[in-house]
């Protein structure tokens, strides 16, 4: 079966930046009421009613919609009733750093530590505001008592580097990650941090060796924050050719960014050679950052933003924090906030491009894609020398079925890759051309992404799906779609084209084991559901068969499918296999 495409404007940096793209402003500006009446994400108000039972549901309601304001003030005020309860203290504690109200987690975790001394959240807030408050002898102290297990294996060590850098210890900071640096996994952290803790104590021997060690644990495929950091620091060091090589080894491997270009512009002489990390309160936010980062990754989205909320109280109008809280508020559905965020992001940053596509994204989210196609258009005329507008230009197309305008804005990307698209960029331009009813391109292009990607299961069912409804190329079609099925045996889209294009081969018996497979995968699908209808049907299995139609009537078809399932049930017409070089036609 074709499989569903989704758009998706907002790009992933992580890759490039080797640290987390979140942030922490606040998801929370703008919001403001009665505690339990806020807003809430379909627009209705709380009821938290006048039981302390009733507004802890609302707030722990409001948390998993994503309204963290309605959810902090609704946990304020029931911990205002029941101030002795330790569970509701923790809970507390979670959602204000949740919604990054530091100051109230702080008051928290104050009354807490007493009782859970080893927590490292805990110790964590306690560390923030011993740092606004320059008591780095105190958030040693405290880091003491984080069990250095798990992730926190690496977040206390790298809080004390840098709270030893914070009361003038250079050479103790840079000895505090001498162990991890010795890790292989950790060493590209552990070193970058010496660099930085190096540089802003005065030892440019030290920074410069602890910079060279780790742009060799990089493997030569340095993140970009080291390069720019680097690249800086060998520019004040009067090393103009190297740092302009390392920049330009970067740029050669990722032509596309945008987010070089301040690196760009001081190893060109249009900028100054300025620290990033220009000291300990931005050190540390960094090490937040680079936790946040590596949860990410692992798809631990609300454990990420917590630690985001942290690197933001720290490091406030970081552009590239901004952006990031924006994409994991997106991926809470809070796109209302997300634009909110996106739109906060300093325009003479190279973010602010990448958060203008996120506003794209996110007013489509929001249903409003009329909106989203006029930005997209403008950004698209703003810079003709990129392909990343229009190509997001193209996708909203698509997925609104504006069939023809897509393939116009796709063929405009192809154009400005110079003539040299990626295989993802072949397959979505693909799909368009076929529900343009221009097949004999659509072919072409998904051919084209084979050759560069050639075992790519998306493009060998979409091909091979298609060849199927044209009833051509049936054994071609099956193997590719094996082969699909065989890398991605849990998609019950692809499961639906084995099965559907063994039923066009005649081997019905095994097309109802794959199609009820399919069916078991994605059971809210009309079309897998008809198909399997269609296999009961030639089997034998009549009941049954008539069970998987109604079932496909109920979950809200296509027109044309609802017209042939309509048929099928009023007994107008019955599935029967065409052979080989025939359409189906029921």
């Amino acid at each position: 079966m074709l499989m569903k495409i989704s758009l998706s404007a907002g790009l992933t940096l992580a890759a490039l930046l080797g640290a987390s793209v979140l942030t922490a402003e606040a998801a929370t500006s703008g919001r403001s009421g009665s505690p339990g009446l806020q807003t809430d994400i379909d627009g209705d108000s709380f009821d938290a009613g006048l039981s302390v039972a009733g507004r802890f549901l609302a707030a722990r309601h409001a948390e998993s919609v994503g309204n963290l304001v309605a959810a902090a003030d609704l946990t304020a005020g029931v911990l205002n009733e029941v101030p002795k309860s330790e569970i509701m203290r923790r809970r507390a504690h979670l959602v204000m750093v949740g919604a990054g109200r530091m100051d109230e987690a702080a008051a928290i975790a104050e009354e807490l530590i007493a009782t859970r001394p080893q927590d490292p959240l805990i110790i964590y807030t306690l560390v923030l505001r011993a740092l606004h408050q320059g008591e780095h002898a105190k958030s040693l102290e405290l880091l003491d008592g984080v069990p250095e297990s798990g992730v926190n294996g690496i977040i206390a060590p790298l809080l004390k580097a840098w709270s030893h850098a914070g009361a003038g210890r250079t050479a103790d900071g840079v000895a505090a990650l001498d162990t991890m640096a010795q890790n292989a996994g950790l060493a590209p952290v552990a070193g970058f941090h010496q660099a930085l803790i190096a540089d802003l104590g005065g030892d440019a021997a030290g920074a410069e060796a602890a910079f060279r060690r780790t742009l060799a644990a990089s493997s030569d495929r340095p993140s970009l924050q080291l390069v720019d950091v680097f690249a800086r620091f060998l520019v004040r060091n009067g090393k103009q050719e190297e740092a302009s090589k390392l920049v330009a080894d970067f740029v050669a491997r990722n032509p596309q960014t945008l987010l070089i270009e301040p690196a760009l512009a001081v190893v060109e002489g249009r900028a100054e050679p300025d620290r990033l990390i220009g000291d300990v309160r931005t050190g540390m936010s960094e090490v937040f950052r680079n936790v946040a980062s590596l949860l990410n990754r692992e798809q631990l989205r609300t454990e990420a933003l917590l630690f985001i909320r942290m690197a933001l109280d720290l490091a406030p109008g970081d552009a590239a924090a901004k952006f990031s809280l924006a994409q994991l508020l997106e991926a809470r559905e809070r796109g209302d906030l997300a634009i909110e965020i996106y739109e906060k992001v300093d325009p003479r940053s190279p973010y602010s491009w990448y958060a203008r596509l996120g506003v794209a994204d996110a007013l489509h989210a929001r249903g409003e894609s009329d909106a989203a196609i006029r930005l997209l258009r403008a950004m698209s005329s703003e810079r003709p020398d990129r392909a990343d507008a229009p190509r997001a230009l193209a996708d909203l197309l698509r997925v609104t079925e504006r069939f023809d305008d897509a393939v116009t804005a796709y063929d405009l990307a192809v154009e400005r890759m110079d003539g040299d698209p990626d295989w993802g960029l072949l397959y979505t331009r693909g799909i368009a051309l076929e529900r343009a009813k221009r097949w004999d391109r659509a072919e072409q292009d998904f051919l084209k992404a084979l050759d560069v990607s050639p075992e790519q299961p998306l493009v060998l069912n979409y091909l091979g799906y298609s060849w199927v409804e044209q009833g051509v190329q049936l054994e071609r079609a099956r193997k590719m779609i094996e082969t699909a099925v065989g890398k991605r045996p849990r998609d019950g889209y692809i499961t639906d084209s084995l099965g559907w294009v063994l039923y066009r081969l005649g081997d019905f018996e095994n097309a109802v084991v794959h199609l009820e497979r399919a069916v078991a995968l994605e059971p809210g699908d009309p079309v897998i559901n008809d198909h399997l209808g269609d296999a009961y049907w030639v089997v034998g299995r009549k009941l049954e068969a008539r069970f998987q139609w109604l079932r496909s009537l109920s979950l809200e078809p296509d027109r044309d499918v609802e017209i042939g399932l309509r048929q099928k049930l009023d007994g107008k017409k019955v599935p029967k296999p065409l052979p080989p070089g025939k359409k189906r036609d029921l």
